[in-house]
């Protein structure tokens, strides 16, 4: 039944895209300036009530959200509605909330601005969906982050976004050979931004050894083996089933060579997000770290399967 819903209840139209969204278009755009560890409450308690209200009233079909940091460190929030006379609405509803946050300092200002899609990113003919794949990825993170705190969540933090980028490339049809091939390019990328050098090597190396038991039973528990992270794999499993249409349209348009784009290119750039999204700050590091780990998962995932069929 929940995927009859989501067939249903976010149409894509083939059209020519609209670039910019100004405030009484069908994009309503935030800026959210708060701190690093003010800003998973920010998202936890006032967007995630909020737009939940928002999508059940009907007035709000997908949003999503990104962090940033131009001059000062804030959350950038998407919402988007199909009844332009109904902007107040969503205004109103997320006031209160945002207007206490204020008087108590944790957020500084507010902003309403243009939105500006990257077309040539993420191709004219797959924008929509793309949008509609961050609404999904937005919503598991913000259901995600309510679930944790303190040391332990943030160890669940980066294990997580494992995790679900593993879920991400199974939701577009990687074979364990396509996710190595983009993992490679991926933190061979971020290794040559931070001019990865040999201290900085044997330190990833020694962190992996260290972690590599607890990433790789992460990666494969079950309900059964983890009743306590239960919820953990809900969010996940209820974003495949979301997001499982999106990618199948996306993969046919990939098969019948009409994307703009290269699918590792999108996918490199839905993966960036993502890690934009659940990690609070320093994002290029855990990016760095998370996409190494990942590919040191999957090349010894693949060296295992082979070794079991010889």
């Amino acid at each position: 039944m929940r995927k009859n819903w989501v067939m249903t209840s976010i149409r894509i139209k083939q059209k020519r895209v609209q670039r910019n969204y100004i405030l009484g278009d069908s994009w309503l755009y935030y800026k959210i300036y708060t701190g690093h560890k003010t800003s998973d409450v920010v998202l936890s308690e006032i967007i995630k009530p909020v737009v939940e209200k928002l999508k059940e009233d009907g007035i709000v079909d997908k949003w999503f959200f990104i962090r940033y940091a131009d001059t000062r460190h804030h959350i950038r929030v998407r919402l988007h509605y199909s009844n332009p006379e109904r902007v107040g609405e969503v205004i109103n509803g997320l006031y209160p909330p945002l207007k206490q946050f204020m008087d108590q300092d944790l957020i500084w200002k507010i902003q309403l601005d243009t939105y500006q899609r990257e077309i040539e990113r993420y191709g004219e003919r797959t924008m929509e969906l793309s949008e509609v794949f961050f609404y999904y990825d937005s919503k598991m993170i913000v259901h995600f982050l309510d679930m944790i705190e303190g040391e332990e969540g943030e160890m669940l933090r980066w294990l997580f976004s494992l995790r679900a980028m593993d879920s991400h490339l199974n939701d577009f049809g990687y074979s364990d050979d396509d996710k190595l091939r983009l993992l490679d390019r991926l933190k061979t990328g971020f290794g040559n931004e931070f001019g990865i050098s040999r201290p900085l090597k044997k330190q990833l190396d020694s962190k992996y050894r260290e972690e590599r038991k607890r990433i790789e039973e992460f990666m494969i528990f079950n309900v059964a083996d983890k009743p306590d992270y239960a919820p953990i794999l809900d969010v996940i499993d209820i974003k495949e089933k979301e997001v499982r249409p999106i990618a199948s349209q996306i993969l046919n348009y990939f098969k019948n060579g009409i994307m703009e784009i290269g699918l590792d290119d999108l996918m490199a750039s839905y993966l960036h997000m993502h890690m934009n999204r659940l990690f609070k700050s320093k994002n290029r590091l855990h990016e760095l770290v998370c996409y190494d780990f990942l590919h040191r998962y999957y090349k010894s995932m693949i060296a295992r399967k082979k070794y079991q069929k010889s």
